[in-house]
């Protein structure tokens, strides 16, 4: 049969960051297979990055527990919806059987990956050599290390190796993860846009300039990371802030996620005395509603340049298209920032304690974070800004 008219899956269920950069394997698919039919399985947290997307046909979403606190103290309902949940995943693989799939990439190989992978039956099954065992599901195998160079965002297209598809750097540096953005995420994000607009106008702030935005202007951080030792100070945040105003003349915008707020917000509020003490509108300093990732993608696509920590919404910032600046500590750049310079730079310290990978900080203080100089991180941005 001709590949073009196979059946591929790919299997890569989450995190969210994971599933965005692995979408150029389904772009680069599409691109050298137009007539296959491309699926893809995951949690059904990654909807919120799947659905819409251009280059898939079907989106398969495993059976999960959905949490019930006032289950918790009865026993007899807890074994029974775990019984259900092993239930509805018995029915879930068999329905992935029946797809009869030639083709299965297991962009991951977890324990239940590889499960899944074996159980379709499909002939070429794909993914990294990890555990000894779980490597007897897949019969063509990349080594792990190729995983671990380079920006993820391409490191997985290595499995595409075995299909014949190899890309050059230059192809690679076109190839960009992919979030689908629809009028109505826009339109959200227009009106509070229009909205802070208008308290601009209400409250005399000067003129704002709109060379990228249709609206106005302005730069958006990103304080958050999941792992406060990833995080860089807030208080550098709140004096960066500060400094971008004075120099750009346009709002920061505050971007944040669920459960993030109060950490977020309390920046937001020591931003804005520092623009009373400077005697300048304390509206330059905007607070938007939680938004969707979607809606995150469009917003970060209209701003002068994306700030933040080297965190999910960086990824969402580089898909839509934005200018962003991730600054890093423990984690390594190479892996995580989008290698082209012209659109996205990584800051880091290049002394001292860097890029140990630990999510906990055995030193006295973060000094991979805490001394990643405000004035290092003003001019790089600026220099981004004017590219």
């Amino acid at each position: 049969m001709n590949i073009n008219q196979k059946r591929i899956l790919i299997v890569l269920p989450r995190q969210l960051g994971d599933v965005l950069l692995g979408t150029p394997l389904a772009q680069v698919l599409r691109e050298k297979y137009p007539n296959a039919q491309i699926d893809w399985w995951s949690h059904p947290m990654a909807k919120q990055i799947l659905e819409q997307n251009p280059f898939l046909n079907n989106l398969f979403y495993y059976p999960v527990l959905k949490k019930n606190k006032t289950e918790k103290k009865d026993i007899l309902k807890v074994i029974l919806r775990n019984i259900l949940l092993l239930y509805s995943n018995v029915f879930h693989l068999l329905k992935m059987r029946k797809q009869n799939y030639h083709i299965v990439i297991d962009a991951m190989n977890n324990p239940r990956t590889a499960l899944l992978t074996f159980l379709t039956g499909a002939p070429i099954r794909i993914s990294f050599a990890t555990n000894p065992i779980r490597n007897l599901a897949f019969n063509h195998l990349i080594d792990r290390k190729d995983l671990n160079e380079g920006y993820l965002g391409h490191a997985r297209l290595n499995l595409l190796k075995p299909l014949g598809i190899e890309l050059k750097i230059e192809d690679c540096l076109k190839l960009y993860p992919k979030i689908p953005i629809s009028s109505i995420n826009k339109d959200k994000v227009i009106e509070w846009l229009n909205q802070s607009e208008m308290k601009f106008s209400e409250s005399n702030t000067q003129h704002l300039s709109n060379k990228k935005c249709r609206i106005f202007d302005f730069i958006l951080l990103s304080p958050t990371h999941r792992r406060s030792v990833r995080r860089w100070p807030a208080e550098s945040y709140v004096n960066l802030a500060l400094q971008m105003i004075e120099k750009h003349k346009c709002p920061v915008v505050w971007l944040w996620g669920p459960s993030e707020n109060e950490y977020v917000y309390s920046m937001h509020t020591a931003l804005q005395e520092k623009l009373k003490a400077s005697d300048i509108s304390v509206e330059l300093s905007l607070f938007p509603p939680l938004f969707t990732l979607r809606e995150a993608a469009f917003l970060s696509e209209n701003a002068l340049i994306w700030i933040g920590n080297s965190n999910g919404l960086s990824h969402i910032a580089v898909a839509a298209g934005a200018k962003t600046l991730e600054l890093h500590g423990p984690t390594s750049p190479t892996s995580w920032c989008h290698p082209n310079k012209e659109m996205h730079l990584a800051l880091q310290r290049t002394t001292g304690c860097i890029q140990c990978e630990s999510n906990v900080c055995k030193l006295i203080r973060r000094e991979c974070l805490e001394d990643l100089s405000i004035k290092d991180v003003f001019n790089v941005a600026n220099n981004l800004i004017l590219k």
